[in-house]
């Protein structure tokens, strides 16, 4: 059974989605802790400035493991508040449906942005790389990639990529008090640092830098798209020369203080792209600060045109796929069961086989097998043909769940 536990922008603000953000290592620890929790066979962690998502595939049909896992991360977050409130969690159909949408940028607080689809990629290929996905997840994100793919080609087309980004620098661009001969100054050389560049040249600021605590890679960046750089030791001189800030660093604790923007005599604006936030909450404070956050973009009519999309066409795509998905779920584990009732068939014949007195003849020994594999052959097809039936083929798995416990049952006392 796949399930899901998360939370986003809808749910929770970015002061408490910053608090469950977790690192790529983070995130590797945590699967690891679940894993060893013994229901869980797998798991694929999702963690963006919006949102933090936990898909996972487990044993059984415990109700409650849902749940657990939120109480889990909370405690391994060191969270020390009740968080129900801001938890949501999908199982089965459920999870593929709001995979699906996500993937295809419906779920995203800009509507149709391009950015997520590479996020959740990354999140499957760490998980990968880690050794902590399963085969039902690996076809569940490869499925909900392909679904992306024709929503983005057949409904969901603009001449110019939506992202959190461009919707940024589209939302900033709009203040009254911007102007775009400005000085502006890009924290970060990640994709999203690329994504804002090239939206602030669209729109026509030509005097751009961009600061990177590690030279190599903020000259790399510079280099590549022509533009002057700051690296470590820097920032605060980067930072007084800028008035219109853009931060897309990944740090765990913010970088830009109160201390570093006190000693000012202009407005500058700051828009904080970061989760957990990047910029101290008390720069705020400052009169010339005007400081912006990932939530603001929920207050922006920005990104696709949501009544210009074919919503019908959209959910029928989506519902097709899911469909594909679950049929092939179905199999899958009707297949695994299948496939376990033949093995504790022939675990419980050897063990039988290898009890037989050691003074039959040889002639006599091979009809006891061959007559006991027939009837081991007669007794596993009919419970197999049963279990075809009572399920529907596999659509219909409650039946099928108990002979799998069953059969585990059988497996652990005979081992």
């Amino acid at each position: 059974m796949i399930g899901l536990i998360g939370i986003n922008h809808n749910t929770a603000p970015v002061e408490v989605r910053q608090q469950f953000a977790l690192s790529p290592a983070e995130a590797s620890a945590f699967v690891d802790g679940l894993v060893q929790m013994g229901q869980i066979l797998g798991a694929i962690v999702l963690s963006t400035c919006n949102r933090i998502e936990v898909y996972f595939e487990h044993e059984g049909s415990d109700p409650a493991i849902a749940e657990k896992i939120s109480e889990r991360l909370r405690t391994f977050k060191k969270i020390d508040y009740p968080t129900t409130q801001y938890v949501y969690s999908h199982r089965g159909e459920e999870v593929t449906l709001h995979l699906f949408r996500l993937a295809a940028g419906l779920e995203s607080m800009v509507v149709g942005e391009t950015q997520i689809l590479g996020q959740l990629k990354d999140a499957f290929r760490q998980a990968n790389d880690n050794s902590q996905s399963t085969s039902m997840l690996s076809r569940l994100f490869h499925k909900a990639f392909e679904t992306a793919k024709i929503i983005r080609t057949e409904f969901i087309v603009s001449s110019t990529p939506i992202s959190a980004g461009s919707a940024a620098v589209e939302m900033m661009d709009g203040l009254q008090g911007v102007e775009r001969d400005m000085p502006v100054l890009i924290l970060g050389a990640g994709q999203m640092a690329e994504t804002i560049l090239s939206a602030l040249r669209a729109k026509g600021y030509s005097q751009v830098k961009m600061y990177n605590r590690t030279r190599e890679r903020a000259a790399k960046m510079a280099a590549l798209h022509g533009i002057s750089y700051y690296c470590e030791g820097e920032l605060h001189k980067a930072l007084a020369a800028s008035r219109l800030i853009f931060v897309t660093t990944s740090a765990l604790t913010p970088i830009v203080t109160r201390n570093e923007m006190s000693a000012r005599d202009r407005d500058v604006f700051l828009f904080d792209m970061s989760v957990p936030r990047n910029i101290e909450p008390e720069v705020s404070d400052l009169p010339f600060a005007h400081v912006y956050t990932i939530d603001d973009l929920k207050r922006e009519n920005l990104g696709q045109d949501v009544q210009a999309l074919d919503h019908i066409a959209i959910e029928r795509c989506i519902s097709e796929k899911t469909k594909e998905f679950s049929f092939w779920v179905e199999a899958s584990q009707l297949r695994g069961i299948i496939g376990r009732i033949q093995s504790v068939s022939k675990m419980l014949l050897e063990k039988e086989l290898n009890n037989l007195p050691s003074a039959i003849p040889a002639e006599q020994k091979s009809l006891i097998e061959e007559h006991d594999e027939h009837f081991r052959i007669t007794l596993s097809t009919a419970v197999i043909a049963a279990l075809k039936e009572i399920t529907s083929d596999g659509r219909n798995m409650k039946h099928a769940d108990a002979i799998n416990a069953l059969c585990r049952a059988i497996e652990k006392r005979e081992a």
